[in-house]
């Protein structure tokens, strides 16, 4: 179990059970009146469920339960939602109007390598190697219950470097010299935190708090409001448009299998599915069905020289007569 709450070495509470809290008493309200709770959302039930499984597993092997109770326990199933993404001209769109901002690099460093947002607010600037193009990712910095909480990655691929292209490595290398610049202005009222995105002070931003500036900037600039975490999924998708090697942009991104890369951030495209249908159906039947347009020109002539004769037909035997019983829409 990963654990993200920091105690010191001599902390009292640790080795000791875990109690809950006292609930202050409420005033009695008529259930006709109680407001009913929406609970929790499918996602947050099926993590802790499997948090517990796993945990349970262990106990049960260290022989500290007697079996894994957490199996009779059924988490809710989690529907599949569609994630709006930008277009590769959206993203220039933003970058365009993210162009004056104080985290524009921040800003080209997550649209041309899909980063998470834990991993930008953690990045350090002596993790950036300029000359070889490498970042290397070891910190980030995610917020739990409302604090900002460092942690190692939130999986072993997390840890991992990213190569920089040369036009996002040009940005950051005129970020730095930004950063170099304010500290020595700031001089020992800096706070050297080391981080690459940091106010002019040189303190950390909270990640919630660049959420809210790239909100911001995708509504001044006009575009569709996405989550800062759909930016890493329209990554993908221009990756998808690329024809890019999967592998390679799995470990990009930090995710281990290809598979589940392609089912989580790649979006469906439907002219990739037009053109599949195309191509098999052109293949199964080739000429063996006509055309929509010849087979309805078709059926029309045939109609119309039915018509022909049977007109014809009621002129030789009665002229302005029909036969009897029949109906003149018919074609039969």
């Amino acid at each position: 179990m990963r654990c993200y709450r920091v105690h010191a070495a001599d902390d009292p509470l640790l080795g000791e059970p875990i109690t809950a809290k006292p609930v202050p008493a409420r005033p009695e309200v008529s259930d006709a009146f109680r407001p009913m709770s929406l609970g929790l959302e499918p996602k947050t039930v099926v993590n802790t469920h499997r948090l517990l499984h796993r945990a349970w597993e262990d106990f049960a092997a260290w022989g500290w339960a007697r079996r894994n109770v957490v199996k009779d326990a059924h988490p809710p199933r989690v529907p599949r939602r569609g994630r709006l993404v930008w277009s590769v001209t959206q993203l220039r769109t933003f970058l365009d109007c993210a162009r004056r901002d104080r985290f524009f690099a921040l800003w080209v460093l997550e649209a041309t390598s899909g980063m998470r947002r834990g991993e930008l607010a953690g990045a350090r600037v002596r993790d950036l190697d300029l000359e070889t193009g490498i970042l290397r990712m070891e910190r980030t910095r995610v917020v739990i219950d409302g604090q900002v909480v460092e942690s190692d990655g939130k999986t072993d691929s997390a840890q991992r470097i990213v190569v920089i292209d040369p036009l996002t490595l040009a940005v950051l290398r005129a970020h730095i010299e930004m950063l170099n610049r304010e500290r020595t202005e700031f001089g020992p009222d800096y706070h050297d935190y080391g981080l690459l995105f940091c106010w002019e002070d040189g303190r950390p931003p909270h990640p919630d708090t660049i959420t809210r500036r790239f909100h911001k900037i995708a509504e001044a600039a006009g575009l569709p409001m996405i989550n800062l975490h759909d930016v890493r999924h329209s990554y993908a998708t221009a990756g998808r448009d690329a024809q890019i090697d999967w592998k390679a942009f799995s470990e990009r991104i930090g995710r281990s299998d290809v598979a589940f890369t392609m089912r989580q951030y790649v979006q469906t495209d439907l002219d990739v599915h037009r053109k599949v249908a195309t191509t098999l159906a052109e293949l199964i039947l080739g000429g063996a069905l006509p055309a929509a347009s010849e087979k309805g020109a078709s059926a029309r002539s045939r109609a119309s020289s039915r018509s022909q004769i049977r007109a014809h037909a009621w002129n030789e035997k009665a002229p302005g007569t029909r036969p009897q019983g029949y109906d003149l829409h018919s074609t039969e």
